[in-house]
C-alpha cells in the first residue's frame, strides 16, 4: 500500500482494479503489456457497485499472445488485436476517473487491488515501456490512482489472519463464497473482489482504518 496523501479526511469510494498482462514465452517482465485494465467503482454507502471501467488493450511490444496467457487468462488474440493500445485506453480511464468526481476530489477515493503488483509495479512498468516506444508520452500518474489499499492486508487484519496473506480464491473460500466468472479475467476477479468487499462491509469493515494516519 502506497503512502496516502495526508489531507485525505474520508473514504466515499473504493476503485477495484485488476489487470491482466502479457506474460509466458520469451517476454521479458520489464516488457509485459497491460491487455485488460477493468476498474469498479465501489459506494461505500451503498455497499454496491455503482459503475464500471472496462476495455481490452492492444499490445505493440510482443503482439502476439502466448499460449500460456490465453490458457490463464482467457483473452483471445482477435480481442486485443481488436483493442487500441495503452495510450488511448489509458486516456480514457482518466476520463472516466473525471466523469465520476475522482481526480477533482481524489481524497474521497481510494483504489484497491488484491496485491501490490497492478499498481506498484506494472501501471509504473507499462508507462515507462509506452514512453520508451513513444516519445513524449507522459508517465505521470494521477491521484488517486498513486494510492491504494491491498485487500490481502485488509482481509487479514479484518478476520486476525496470522501469516501469508490469502489470494483471491482463498479469500473466497474462508468467506465460503463460490468463486463467479473466470479466474485472471480481470473483470471476473474484479466482481469476485467487490463480493469479498461487500461480505467485509457487512461484518462492519471500515477501509478508512486502514489508510495510514497523517502525522
Amino acid at each position: 500500500m502506497m503512502p496516502i496523501r495526508p489531507t485525505r479526511t474520508r473514504l466515499e469510494y473504493l476503485l477495484v482494479l485488476d489487470f491482466e498482462a502479457t506474460c509466458g514465452g520469451e517476454i521479458p517482465k520489464s516488457e509485459s503489456e497491460i491487455i485488460e485494465f477493468p476498474t469498479l467503482l465501489y459506494n461505500l454507502s451503498t455497499n454496491s457497485v455503482q459503475a464500471q471501467f472496462h476495455e481490452y488493450v492492444k499490445p505493440v511490444g510482443h503482439p502476439k499472445l502466448t499460449e500460456f496467457c490465453t490458457e490463464l487468462t482467457g483473452i483471445q488474440q482477435a480481442t486485443v488485436d481488436a483493442a487500441d493500445t495503452f495510450p488511448a485506453v489509458w486516456a480514457r480511464f482518466q476520463e472516466w476517473l473525471q466523469s465520476i468526481g475522482a481526480l477533482e476530489k481524489p481524497d474521497n477515493y481510494a483504489f484497491l487491488t488484491c496485491g501490490d503488483w497492478d499498481l506498484k509495479t506494472m501501471l509504473p512498468a507499462q508507462l515507462a515501456y509506452t514512453a520508451k516506444m513513444q516519445p513524449g508520452f507522459s508517465r505521470a500518474i494521477p491521484a488517486p490512482v498513486d494510492c491504494w489499499l491491498n485487500i490481502k492486508h485488509s482481509f487479514s487484519r479484518h478476520y486476525n489472519i496470522t501469516g501469508r496473506g490469502r489470494g483471491m480464491a482463498g479469500m473466497l473460500k474462508y468467506q465460503k463464497l463460490q468463486l463467479e466468472g473466470r479466474h485472471h479475467s480481470g473483470i471476473d476477479d474484479c466482481k469476485n473482489i467487490a463480493r469479498i468487499v461487500t461480505k467485509m462491509r457487512n461484518q462492519k469493515w471500515v477501509p478508512v482504518d486502514d489508510l495510514p494516519k497523517p502525522t
